[in-house]
C-alpha cells in the first residue's frame, strides 16, 4: 500500500520476531538468575542453589535459541545485509552519525524499498552491521565463559586463557567468573544502546507487527 511516497512492507517474519523476543526474555532472566549467584553483584530473588540451577538450564536454552536464530538468519537470506564486506561502509556511516550528533543535525536513514522489484534496495541502517558483529562476538564470549564455568574440564582452555588475561585472580575459574559477569554488564549497556538506536530510527514497531512504512526508492527511469 502506497502512502506519501512510502510503502507498507513486511520487514520481519513471525519466526524472526519470536526468536528475537525469546532471546530478549531469556537474557533478562539470565541476568536476574546470574546476579543471584554472583559474588560481585548479589541480587538474590530466589535461593542461591535454585538460581544456579535455573541459570544453567536457561543458559543452555539460550544457546539453543541463538544457534537456531543464527541458522534462520542465514537460510532466510537476512545475513546478506550484514556481511563482513559491509563493515567498512558501516564504519563510514557511523562516523557520519557521530558528526551529525556533534553538529546537531538529524541523521537520515538510507533504508529504501523498490516498489517495482518488490524488494529492499537497502534494508538496514549501516551501523547495524557493526552492531550485529558486536552481538555475535559478545554471544560467543558469553557462551564460552559460561560453559567453562559449568564444564571446567572440557573448557580448560577458556579457563586458562581467562587466568592469563587476568593474573591477579586466585585461580583461572575466579577470573572466568569475573569475565563472565563483566561481559553480561557490557551486554546490558549494548542492549540499551541498541534499543535507543532502534527507537531513533523507528524500527521498534516492526519488531512487534512485522510491517513498516518504508521510503520508496526512485525509479531509474524517472
Amino acid at each position: 500500500m502506497m502512502k506519501n511516497n512510502t510503502v507498507t512492507v513486511k520487514r520481519h517474519s513471525l519466526l524472526y520476531r519470536i526468536l528475537h523476543w525469546a532471546i530478549v526474555a531469556e537474557v533478562l532472566l539470565l541476568l536476574v538468575s546470574g546476579f543471584g549467584v554472583s559474588e560481585y553483584l548479589s541480587l538474590s530473588v530466589i535461593g542461591r542453589g535454585a538460581a544456579r540451577s535455573f541459570h544453567i538450564v536457561l543458559g543452555m536454552l539460550w544457546v539453543s535459541t541463538i544457534s537456531f536464530f543464527v541458522y534462520y538468519f542465514i537460510i532466510s537470506g537476512e545475513y546478506k545485509w550484514f556481511g563482513l564486506s559491509r563493515v567498512g561502509m558501516a564504519f563510514d556511516f557511523f562516523m557520519h552519525e557521530v558528526k551529525c550528533f556533534v553538529e546537531g543535525r538529524q541523521v537520515h536513514s538510507p533504508v529504501q524499498y523498490s516498489a517495482e522489484k518488490k524488494k529492499y534496495v537497502e534494508k538496514i541502517v549501516p551501523t547495524e552491521v557493526i552492531a550485529w558483529w558486536g552481538w555475535f562476538f559478545l554471544w560467543t564470549l558469553m557462551v564460552l565463559t559460561g560453559l567453562a564455568l559449568v564444564f571446567p574440564a572440557g573448557f580448560g582452555l577458556v579457563v586458562r586463557f581467562s587466568g592469563a588475561l587476568m593474573p591477579g585472580f586466585e585461580s583461572g575459574a575466579a577470573a572466568t567468573r569475573f569475565l563472565h559477569i563483566s561481559l553480561s554488564l557490557i551486554m546490558v549497556i549494548y542492549a540499551i544502546i541498541h534499543a535507543y538506536a532502534s527507537y531513533i530510527f523507528g524500527m521498534v514497531g516492526s519488531m512487534f507487527t512485522g510491517v513498516k512504512q518504508e521510503p520508496v526508492a526512485e525509479s531509474k527511469d524517472s
